[in-house]
């Protein structure tokens, strides 16, 4: 690092690249988990509003008016810890603007620019981690509940 802006070493220079991969492949698994929630909750929507209409249209005779219940809140419950797991999802993506200033102001003599870097890219990386376990499990119970939900308006008109 003779000249403060090149990297120490090629080990560094690759440990960087693999970091940024990773930051990359989180925030493609963060979006692909948004996406399944925002999905699964248009698809509870339909069918919260199928139940209810078929319930309305053909009487209460039809169906078990328990199970139907149990039935709509659990797409009830599914839809709204859906949207929460849509609006809860932030990752880091990469530096903030004032580490970014930081960086290019020229970091003080006695830090490395370039370890600096990659410790702020690991705890990145560890924070990423836990948010996407954390709305991995969410997405689990999500698509759980939208389960319970078809099974219990399927028994709802076979009972």
């Amino acid at each position: 690092m003779s000249d403060g802006g090149t990297w120490e070493s090629e080990r560094m220079e690759a440990t960087y690249a693999e970091a940024r991969a990773v930051l990359d492949a989180q925030n493609d698994t963060m979006g692909d988990i948004d996406s399944k929630a925002m999905r699964t909750v248009r698809f509870n929507v339909l069918l919260v509003g199928v139940l209810i209409t078929a319930a309305r249209l053909t009487g209460p005779s039809v169906f078990d008016p328990a199970l139907l219940h149990l039935s709509v809140g659990c797409l009830v419950l599914s839809t709204i810890l859906g949207i929460v797991t849509y609006n809860e999802s932030y990752l880091f993506v990469g530096p903030q603007g004032m580490y970014v200033e930081y960086l290019a102001d020229g970091t003080p003599p006695d830090v490395r620019w370039d370890q600096d870097l990659l410790q702020t890219f690991a705890g990145m990386i560890s924070e990423n981690t836990d948010e996407l376990e954390w709305n991995s499990w969410l997405l689990t119970v999500i698509l759980g509940a939208l389960l319970l939900g078809i099974v219990f308006g399927v028994l709802a008109t076979a009972i």
